[in-house]
């Protein structure tokens, strides 16, 4: 059984393979682009991150330019340059590789962590420029953390910008292991009590009606996207499930999930799953309490 340990800043995570035979990447060839094995996604705190060798101190830089104010409900074009660090050089997308079936990654929330998306922008006509449209839920400022690997290092790292005004927001460290999102019920169970440096396997559990849910679809050539950040708003966790990855758009995952998270000191954690479901993204937002 392969075992993988990222580590950086304060939250750790540990992902198993689930081929005890086999340790070779796996092929990802019925989904376009699909070039990374599961959990090649990890944390970062503006430090680099995820699997150990294969992350660097970021290589870039990313800034962005709203086209109006960040108010609730209200769509606005948020305008990007990502940008060489050593020489201010543009970063276009034939400069970034492909992972989990696209080149720039952006997760996106608020610092009350009650709003998280994650989008992909277009690239615009001059190299190093994109942009893309966001439709925040609340008011103020969000954190923008580009999830990338550039073809000169071949190394995934993470660069973060924020947008908006920035204003006092209070996070709900309410602890919370059971989500409805659309009439699917998503409830998340520890292998045991989460604690600061030790390993604890989730398990999210999707059910409908009552009834085991197996018809989760391929979303970014994974069934699931889990990320999570810790209350301090400094890093950021980007992991998939364990097990097989989907290789064709036909196939179906659920009801479970399993992941395995380590952090490095005590606190509250928001924690998201992203899966798709009729051809829709669904975000189940828990809340998760480390001793």
């Amino acid at each position: 059984m392969k075992v993988r340990v990222v580590a950086v800043g304060t939250v750790l995570v540990a992902l198993i393979a689930a081929s005890c035979s086999d340790d070779r990447p796996k092929k990802n060839e019925g989904l376009p682009g699909a070039k990374m094995e599961h959990g090649d996604h990890a944390m970062n705190d503006q430090m680099g991150g995820g699997d150990g060798a294969d992350m660097a101190e970021p290589s870039l830089n990313l800034a962005a330019f709203p086209d109006g104010a960040i108010s609730a409900g209200k769509t606005v074009r948020i305008g990007l340059k990502l940008s060489r660090r050593a020489d201010g050089g543009p970063v276009s997308f034939a400069d970034l590789a492909v992972a989990h079936t696209k080149k720039l990654h952006l997760l996106i929330v608020d610092p009350s962590l009650s709003d998280y998306q994650h989008i992909h922008p277009e690239e615009g006509a001059t190299a190093g420029d994109y942009s893309f449209s966001f439709t925040p839920k609340t008011r103020g400022s969000y954190r923008i953390w580009a999830d990338v690997v550039p073809v000169a290092t071949g190394k995934q790292e993470y660069v973060r910008t924020d947008i908006g005004k920035a204003s006092p927001a209070k996070i709900d460290g309410t602890e919370s292991t059971r989500a409805t999102v659309d009439g699917y019920v998503f409830t998340l169970n520890w292998e045991s009590e989460p604690k600061a440096g030790r390993q604890t396997m989730g398990t999210v559990t999707v059910t409908k009606d009552g009834a085991p849910f197996a018809g989760l679809e391929p979303i970014m050539a994974a069934f699931a996207h889990i990320v999570a950040f810790p209350e301090d708003f400094e890093s950021v966790l980007h992991v998939h499930p364990m097990g097989k990855e989907p290789e064709r758009e036909s196939e179906r995952g659920g009801p479970t999930l399993q992941f395995h998270l380590e952090t490095g000191k005590p606190g509250f954690v928001k924690v998201f799953a992203q899966v798709r479901i009729g051809g829709r993204d669904l975000y189940a937002p828990f809340g998760v309490r480390v001793k």
